[in-house]
């Protein structure tokens, strides 16, 4: 009610510090986290869309005028460098700057990156609440009124309930009707890939997320990245995963995309072309054990556990040198314990 307990003398003064200290700490924290020399330039290399976009987002954080932002770009065209950039140059000049997501992994790569729902308590059940659990007294809702920047990626896997939640949550916070409570807010994500529900009974194929649904879809100002800087080099597979992507690729009789010749091993029998498949992703064996980096940075991706584990097996016999076994142990010694 905007007193403090020091004011009633019911508990010591220890008591009322370590509160104090604790709202303290959630923002120092944040603040306190560690910009890398690397973000800091990363500034300097943003592609024109990039560019313009870091502009205006900037430019509103600083000008006090609240605005919420949707980045719209395909996989490949720089949403997170682009996150990164903002992050870094906010955090650098001792601004918070939040950065949530929706999945765990979009929020691993994000410096100081938190799930979304971790963050604003969303309530994971909305048949029961439809208002994020967090008290407005609390170091995180003190935390989310002092930030500059609230950044959201992977927004097109969220359901519009839980961007509806997050806006009123700051509408209270900040004891406003404007959109997100007048803060500067930027969603991020690719509706191209939004996972799909495929519904038992009928086959009906639904798109999980629902947020163009929401009239808050309308209140943002869309930002647009095609430049796939992944596959730069290669345009001509960069268009065709966007044709892909927004299902405007000719298909069979059968529904099926044909794929191009160039990115295809033809299958001849199981264990050559296995084997034709790794040796065009990991053509020397013998160099990553030297540099391990270029290892990790190839990679093959299967559907189905069962070929992982076949092409894992088929890679370590392959490796040079003496095979490890490292036993590990799933019951405790004892049970007590």
């Amino acid at each position: 009610m905007g007193k403090s307990l020091a004011e009633f003398h019911f508990v010591s003064d220890e008591f009322t510090s370590s509160y104090t200290e604790r709202l303290t700490k959630e923002i120092e924290s944040e603040k306190s986290l560690i910009v890398e020399p690397e973000d800091l330039l990363l500034s300097h290399k943003l592609n024109l869309e990039q560019k313009h976009a870091y502009d205006l987002i900037l430019k509103a954080c600083f000008s006090l005028q609240g605005q919420a932002f949707f980045v719209d770009g395909p996989g490949g065209t720089g949403k997170t460098f682009l996150y990164r950039s903002l992050l870094a140059t906010l955090r650098s000049q001792n601004h918070v700057a939040i950065a949530v997501a929706t999945s765990g992994i979009a929020a691993s790569i994000l410096p100081g990156g938190r799930i979304a729902h971790s963050r604003f308590k969303i309530p994971l059940d909305f048949s029961k609440t439809k208002t994020c659990q967090l008290s407005k007294q609390s170091s995180a809702s003190k935390l989310l009124s002092e930030s500059t920047l609230i950044l959201w990626d992977e927004a097109s896997m969220a359901k519009r309930e839980t961007i509806e939640a997050f806006d009123e949550l700051l509408k209270d916070l900040m004891d406003s009707d404007l959109p997100f409570g007048g803060k500067v807010v930027v969603f991020g994500g690719d509706f191209r890939q939004t996972l799909p529900i495929i519904e038992q009974a009928t086959k009906e194929v639904l798109i999980e997320s629902t947020f163009p649904v929401s009239p808050l879809w309308s209140q943002l100002h869309k930002i647009r990245l095609t430049e796939n800087m992944r596959a730069m080099f290669d345009p001509a597979f960069s268009q065709f995963l966007l044709r892909v992507g927004e299902g405007r690729e000719p298909v069979d009789d059968q529904g099926e995309i044909t794929l191009s010749p160039d990115i295809v091993i033809p299958y001849v029998d199981k264990e050559l072309s296995l084997n034709r498949l790794v040796e065009s992703v990991f053509p020397d064996l013998n160099l990553y054990t030297h540099d391990p980096y270029n290892l990790i940075n190839r990679c093959i991706i299967a559907p189905k556990n069962s070929s992982v584990d076949e092409l894992n097996e088929l890679m370590i016999k392959s490796f040079p040198r003496n095979l490890q076994t490292y036993i590990s142990s799933d019951k405790t010694v004892d049970q007590r314990h």
